[in-house]
């Protein structure tokens, strides 16, 4: 009889172990199984870079406005520069922006000084005129200005940025200079990004409005570091919004959800808000003369300079 019982424990004992083993091994593949179908979190190419190199700048500032005509120095555009006064006088280094403007600003200053004045009104240039300009430092907008005739050449618009350092070799934060244009200026800032891709570009970061080429961000890696906000109005008969949107998506299907490259769409179900009509977003987006109520994609929440001052080159 111990026998019989001795072996009935152990056979009892070894069908327990058994169950056991199968339940735990059981469990481990169900929680195998649930961690597949958790998401890997998306890595974000670019992060916002810190600001300690803006501690020094003046936050205010008078602004003055210089010009120079073509053909006066070695620029290959005349351009208006508007700057806080002591910008290329008290030694320190500022952001600058470089501003695109669009087909109807375009003119000959060697020939006639007063084409100058076209690129002196709308976009960045029109906030400072009007009181609206309000990054988080005090900091130059230059435009130059495309000959009437032509369109913005990538090779001149890299020879500008260059003249630009030159001309002021102790004043300029080369790890923040922006770029930024208007419709033919949008298509300009794109052809200029394909031609010269991030690593060669000198640029920090871009926001374009209204203006994209059919094939514009096509090398989407050489592009892939690059900070950018693009900006076009649903009802704009002058470009369609699809350029906008192919842009984006061609980042977008390869390198989603980054936080740094960014698309905006006002819907322009608020016609009150459109006495410039359709295309001309430039006003609500510096100047601030109209504001986009209805968006769609990421919203338009915050000042687009202080935007581009979360990024700078070589974070």
């Amino acid at each position: 009889m111990n026998l019989i019982n001795h072996s009935s424990k152990t056979l009892f004992l070894c069908l327990t172990f058994s169950i056991l083993f199968i339940h735990c091994q059981s469990s481990e593949e169900e929680l195998a199984d649930l961690n597949t179908d958790v998401e890997d979190p998306i890595t974000q190419l670019v992060t916002e870079s810190n600001t300690s190199d803006l501690s020094d700048l003046p936050v205010t500032a008078n602004y003055i406005k210089e010009q120079s005509l073509k053909g006066q120095n070695p620029s290959p555009y005349g351009y208006v520069i508007r700057r806080p006064e002591g910008f290329g006088l008290d030694g320190k280094k500022y952001p600058i922006l470089i501003y695109l403007h669009g087909a109807g600003s375009r003119g000959n200053s060697d020939v006639n000084p007063e084409d100058l004045n076209k690129v002196d009104t709308g976009g960045g240039m029109g906030s400072i005129k009007n009181g609206y300009w309000s990054p988080q430092v005090a900091m130059p907008i230059i435009a130059p200005q495309c000959p009437t005739g032509t369109n913005w050449q990538s090779e001149s618009v890299y020879a500008f940025i260059q003249y630009i350092i030159d001309t002021y070799p102790d004043s300029i934060n080369l790890d923040r200079i922006y770029l930024s244009g208007f419709s033919m200026g949008g298509f300009g800032t794109w052809s200029y990004l394909d031609y010269y891709g991030y690593e060669n570009s000198q640029v920090a970061a871009v926001v374009t409005m209204a203006g994209a080429g059919e094939d514009s961000g096509s090398d989407v890696d050489a592009l892939k570091y690059m900070p950018f906000w693009l900006f076009h109005g649903q009802l704009d008969g002058a470009v369609n919004v699809t350029r906008s949107i192919n842009v984006a998506n061609r980042f977008r299907s390869v390198y989603p959800e980054q936080n740094h490259q960014k698309l905006t769409i006002f819907t322009q179900n608020d016609p009150e808000n459109h006495t410039r009509g359709y295309h001309r977003i430039d006003y609500g987006i510096y100047y601030r003369e109209l504001w986009e109520a209805n968006q769609t994609e990421d919203l338009f929440n915050e000042d687009v300079m202080n935007w581009m001052l979360k990024y700078k080159r070589n974070n």
